[in-house]
């Protein structure tokens, strides 16, 4: 383990409490088993309060340049709860020189034990530039990572996996971070509790602060007192609870293990009032409320996080105005953290809450966005997400396909997006509005180009009578004579059929951002005419009609993402709008005469 040297340990002196008396670190190295010393946290409100420590022994060598102390806790409360979820980064001292923060603790053990982390640990976090923390982007999106928009029934699957890799992050850390979460009511918690709890993350019922004075911490940021991350805030509130380690003029350590491990990062730190204690077999906890902001976190790494205070953290602004369903119409604002992993996680959270708190979460339905769904860019097109989903799959596909898109959009390789908010105007509907493609005919099967067709549709929809729809094509007059396939249906299956000789492969973020506007909606009747081509697509772009030969060679070897053979082209395609989500498809084929 690298030391600190003398004048490194003068630096790392701090204002213990609010004093003038300085603390000094004590090293990992001259920690012995049977010292004593206390601990620093909150048990009620915002007090600090203390509690006593003795040392059992050592772990060194835990990964690299990570140690780990094993102490008993004692005094308090503690007796009767042990190590409280919560009490993370509570700062421990022997004679008066800082040891490191109570990180650790095991479930179901029967004396209150914790791992602490070595604050020479702590201490290179805070000696890291503070860089812009928004990530670069790592995704430049291909065929599996875009056609989930064609087929967003994987979206869900997608999102826990999400969680998922965040606990991945974190290295598997054995202890649950306490989340406050406020706004959504007992369903809407219970419905995004087991992606949460996947996250490594204990989501708890809290309450949101009731006027702006309350969002006022009552005292200034101290070594002991209970702080909160907020990763939304707002309407809907989820805030990670812990407790502040060390302060030195406008820096600030805590927690003494990785929120997520994300590295450079930017998120609200707030301060937090403790409202009770939860002793329980398992793992007891504090149950707190977040106040104001107090600055921004800037670093989460492996043996703790640190921030800025009085910093001013970068959000994402989210509006949702829910009407339809069982109540009146009610807007929702709240911010996410402005991170290209966590935002999407965190809106697909957020808005499947607020769903289950206000409507059934079960069985079918039927989700609009309706027009004016956008996110909104600053220097590009806004993203467009207006569009239908009804059946079983409603719900998911209704909150995971804006979240997905922001993911998209946020995750791309090309440049940094500016996003100004995400605005989406949502009714929801108990009565599956769906619709399923019974019969298609034409008025006629042979044709010249040039001339018309009728379409005839017959629609079935939910509950409710056929619905007769027609709609006349004109084969495009530059189109050879021989055969053409038309398909007829909802945008999912004719994307489907359509799908691998319409690949999406964008090449930067504006055109990401127009693949995803010209995306085909679920409320519509599509009309596709296709026929066979020898084509090739090279880097995403289309070179129709090459003979044979020249087709071979551009296609093998497939070094380049897109790169292949076209079977088939589009020649026309035409729109029949419903009030459904429109299911099935039919095709026919056509027989193009010499005129």
């Amino acid at each position: 383990m690298t030391r600190l040297a003398p004048f490194s340990l003068l630096l790392a002196g701090l204002l213990w409490g609010g004093s003038a008396r300085a603390a000094p670190v004590m090293s990992f190295d001259e920690v012995r088993p049977g010292m004593k010393g206390v601990g620093h946290t909150v048990f009620d409100g915002t007090r600090v309060e203390t509690f006593e420590v003795e040392i059992l022994g050592k772990l060194p060598g835990l990964g690299p340049d990570q140690d780990l102390i094993l102490a008993r806790l004692s005094g308090g409360p503690l007796e009767q709860t042990g190590v409280l979820a919560g009490m993370s980064g509570s700062p421990v001292l022997i004679d008066d020189r800082l040891v490191g923060a109570v990180a650790y603790s095991w479930g179901f053990a029967k004396e209150a034990v914790a791992g602490i982390t070595p604050i020479e640990q702590m201490l290179r976090i805070a000696d890291l530039s503070t860089p812009s923390p928004q990530r670069t982007g790592s995704l430049s999106p291909g065929h599996e990572d875009l056609n989930r928009l064609r087929s967003p029934a994987r979206l869900r699957a997608f999102f826990d996996d999400g969680w998922q890799s965040l606990l991945s992050a974190r290295g598997g850390w054995p202890s649950h971070v306490p989340l406050a979460v406020s706004g959504l009511g007992p369903l809407g918690l219970a419905r995004i509790a087991p992606q949460l709890a996947g996250a490594g993350l204990l989501p708890l019922q809290s309450g949101a602060p009731a006027g702006a004075a309350d969002r006022t911490p009552a005292e200034p940021m101290r070594a002991g007192s209970a702080i909160g991350l907020r990763l939304v805030g707002g309407d809907v509130e989820m805030t990670a609870m812990g407790t502040v380690t060390w302060v030195e003029e406008d820096r600030l350590l805590a927690f003494g293990h990785p929120l997520f491990g994300l590295g450079a990062i930017d998120l609200p730190m707030t301060g937090a009032r403790v409202e009770a204690l939860l002793p329980s077999l398992h793992q007891s906890l504090r149950m707190a409320t977040p106040l104001g902001e107090v600055g921004a976190l800037r670093q989460d790494r492996a043996s703790g996080v640190m921030g800025r205070l009085g910093a001013s953290p970068r959000t994402i602004p989210v509006r949702l105005q829910l009407g339809g369903g069982s109540v009146d119409e009610r807007s929702y604002k709240f911010e996410l953290a402005d991170d290209p992993l966590l935002a999407p996680l965190l809106l697909y959270a957020s808005l499947n809450g607020i769903l289950a708190s206000r409507e059934r979460a079960f069985g079918s339905a039927t989700i609009r966005l309706r027009e004016g769904s956008v996110i909104k860019m600053i220097a590009s097109d806004d993203v467009e997400l207006d569009n239908l989903f009804a059946g079983p799959s409603a719900f998911d596909l209704g909150t995971g396909l804006p979240a997905y898109i922001l993911y998209l959009v946020m995750n791309n390789v090309w440049g940094q997006p500016q996003i100004a908010g995400v605005n989406l105007l949502m009714d929801y509907d108990e009565v599956p509005r769906t619709g399923r493609v019974r019969r298609v005919s034409l008025d006629r099967y042979r044709v010249a180009p040039g001339e018309t067709v009728e379409v005839t549709v017959v629609l079935s929809a939910y509950r409710g009578r056929d619905q007769v729809l027609r709609r006349e094509i004109v084969i495009p007059p530059e189109v050879s004579p021989g055969q053409v396939s038309v398909i007829v249906g909802g945008a999912p299956e004719v994307s489907r059929s359509m799908g691998r000789d319409e690949p999406l492969l964008p090449r930067d973020l504006d055109q990401l951002i127009r693949l995803i506007n010209q995306l085909r909606r679920n409320d519509r009747v599509f009309i596709v005419a296709t026929r066979e081509d020898a084509g090739v697509l090279v880097s995403g772009a289309r070179l129709p009609n090459l003979p044979p030969s020249a087709a071979t060679l551009l296609s093998r070897p497939r070094r380049s993402v897109g790169s292949g053979q076209v079977t088939e082209r589009g020649i026309l395609e035409e729109i029949i709008p419903t009030e459904y989500a429109v299911e099935g498809s039919a095709r026919i084929q056509l027989t193009l005469e010499a005129p």
